[in-house]
C-alpha cells in the first residue's frame, strides 16, 4: 500500500524437490511451515538491541506470522527420484525459507518500484524508500 508502507503477501507458490514424496501431508506441512517462516523473517521479525542486549527482555513483544498473516500457499514438487534416498527420497526440511525474503522484497520492486534491501521490510522502511524515489 503506497499510502502506508504495508505490505501483505496474498499468494505464494513454490515448489519444492525433495525426491519421491513420501509422506505427502507432511511433506506440504514442511513446506507451509518454511513458508511462514520466511513471511515473518522478510516482514516482522527483528530484534532491536540496546548497549548490547535485547531491548524487549522476553518474547511477547516479538511478533511472528499468524494463521491471518499467511496468503493463500500453493505449493508443487517435483517429480523426480534420489537413487540413493530411501525409496527415492531426499531431504525437504523448511528449503522454502530461504528464497522467500528475496521473493517478497522482489515484489516489492515489481510493484512499486523501491528496493529494501535490509529485513525485516517494515512500513516505515517502505514509505521512507517511497519517498526518496519521489523526491
Amino acid at each position: 500500500d503506497p499510502e502506508t508502507g504495508q505490505v501483505k503477501v496474498l499468494e505464494y507458490a513454490s515448489a519444492a524437490d525433495c525426491g519421491t514424496v513420501i509422506n505427502p501431508i507432511g511433506a506440504e506441512g514442511q513446506v507451509d511451515g518454511a513458508l511462514a517462516q520466511g513471511i515473518g523473517y522478510a516482514l516482522t521479525e527483528g530484534m532491536s538491541f540496546e548497549d548490547g542486549r535485547p531491548s524487549e527482555p522476553n518474547l511477547s513483544g516479538y511478533r511472528i506470522p499468524s494463521m491471518r498473516d499467511m496468503p493463500k500457499l500453493n505449493s508443487a514438487f517435483a517429480d523426480s527420484y534420489e537413487p540413493t534416498g530411501p525409496f527415492g527420497a531426499k531431504g525437504l526440511g523448511e528449503l522454502g525459507t530461504d528464497p522467500t525474503a528475496a521473493a517478497i522484497s522482489n515484489a516489492i520492486f515489481d510493484a512499486v518500484g523501491i528496493r529494501i534491501k535490509t529485513l525485516p521490510i517494515t512500513p516505515e522502511k517502505v514509505l521512507r524508500a517511497l519517498q526518496e524515489k519521489d523526491a
